[in-house]
């Protein structure tokens, strides 16, 4: 059929977001109550989670959220080497004021004030040009930055009574220490010495996100920021209707049958549901109706694709101890504490510590409690076990155990594995 309903690709947004009314229904609360009392009320938002969840579209249905209520959005993107947040603010703080936006030309002398103080800047009237972090100026400090903010946020509302200013930045984990640090402490400074100001901050991150703001030196982000860890797989009922609403709002319907083979084969995870269920509405004669054999047909396809573009890549990246370390979690189910590992690979678990962290930064694994480790993507695991032989055999590590001595090691039956898709 023509005219997909889904969006897969990372980022996309669904026609149907399922599984966060609640997050979204308490947003749109909290933004109510800050709108009338200030920054008092504001809760400051990190959603984690692993890649592929929804943590971008959540952060972006929020943003629709407040500026349907008159408020100002600034979405900022954290990029690995690339210009600071602070830059990036000052960038769309120029382009604004040319292209002659009102709140942001009356908000201008204060983003002069924070562009005068942050080396490499042309001038605000100029335009802001990039900059190293390492040029920062020691003067730009966590009060000039909240003031401009508040300047921006008490702008907005002289034309959106109802309004104010909401800050999201994407991607948190990449960001450099000091702008995770400044982060931190410029909210700080809006709660203590601006409390009737306009201004709420989301953001999204992987799992480490906090970790990564401790080690950057914020002290306790659990009391500063509401942290909402997004679950890995959504529930069996919002899986089904983010399949079904989309299709019932342009006059087709799933055979029941149908939805639970999608469902079984993605294991509810939301990017590779709205990638098996695109591939079935395309692949799908129709008119009305997509049944199971019509998933059947397009699920081999899908998953091939998935192989190719996802999984396959990264595998072939990876060295050749974080894959043995990736078999042994899948060998005990795709989750598995730090004593069972050790027990798989015949290793202590410090020698095994980096390989850990490497996989966690990259987003390949996360903790979901303290001593356990899940694989971030469910259908890595029957991926990794069909694979490993082969990588083993060409590995340049001789020391690297087989799939036969990891399953002799673990030291209880493994976890029923999600099903692999066809």
């Amino acid at each position: 059929m023509d005219g997909s309903v889904y969006t897969p690709g990372a980022g996309h947004s669904p026609r149907v977001l399922a599984g966060r009314d609640a997050l979204l229904h308490d947003f749109e609360l909290m933004l109510n109550s800050v709108s009338v009392e200030g920054r008092v009320r504001a809760q400051d938002i990190i959603l984690s989670g692993p890649r592929g969840v929804g943590k971008t579209v959540t952060v972006t249905a929020y943003g629709t959220l407040a500026a349907s209520t008159g408020y100002e959005v600034v979405n900022l993107q954290a990029v690995t080497g690339q210009a600071g947040l602070v830059d990036s603010l000052l960038y769309r703080a120029s382009s604004k004021v040319q292209a002659g936006a009102g709140p942001w030309q009356r908000a201008k002398n204060a983003f002069n004030l924070l562009a005068g103080v942050n080396l490499g800047a042309a001038g605000f009237t100029a335009g802001i040009t990039t900059h190293p972090k390492e040029s920062q100026a020691p003067g730009l400090d966590a009060g000039t930055l909240a003031e401009a903010l508040v300047a921006l946020a008490t702008a907005v509302r002289e034309d959106q009574p109802n309004g104010g200013l909401l800050i999201t930045v994407d991607e948190l984990q990449v960001a450099s220490p000091t702008d995770l640090a400044l982060l931190a402490a410029t909210l700080h400074r809006l709660n203590v010495d601006h409390a009737q100001a306009v201004v709420v901050f989301a953001g999204t991150g992987l799992p480490h996100t906090p970790e990564a703001l401790r080690k950057a030196g914020v002290t306790h982000p659990d009391r500063l920021f509401a942290l909402e860890p997004l679950p890995l797989t959504l529930a069996d009922d919002d899986a089904a209707y983010a399949i079904v609403e989309p299709a019932r709002r342009t006059g087709v319907s799933w055979h029941p049958d149908a939805i639970g083979r999608i469902v079984t084969a993605c294991n509810g995870y939301p990017a590779h549901l709205q990638l098996f269920a695109h591939a079935t509405w395309t692949d799908a004669p129709g008119p009305s109706t997509i049944t199971l054999a019509d998933v059947e047909t397009a699920l081999p396809k899908a998953a091939a694709q998935l192989e190719r573009r996802t999984l396959g890549p990264r595998w072939d990246r990876m060295p050749d101890r974080q894959r043995e370390f990736l078999t042994a979690l899948a060998i005990n189910g795709g989750r598995a504490t730090a004593s069972q590992l050790a027990r798989t690979l015949d290793r202590k678990s410090q020698e095994l510590s980096w390989v850990r962290q490497a996989l966690i930064e990259e987003g390949d694994v996360f903790a979901p409690k303290r001593g356990h480790l899940s694989l971030a993507v469910p259908l890595m695991a029957p991926f990794v076990l069909a694979h490993y032989e082969q990588a083993r055999e060409e590995a340049d590590n001789n020391n690297i155990l087989s799939l036969e001595s990891m399953h002799n090691n673990a030291d209880q039956p493994p976890a029923e594995l999600p099903p692999a898709a066809p």
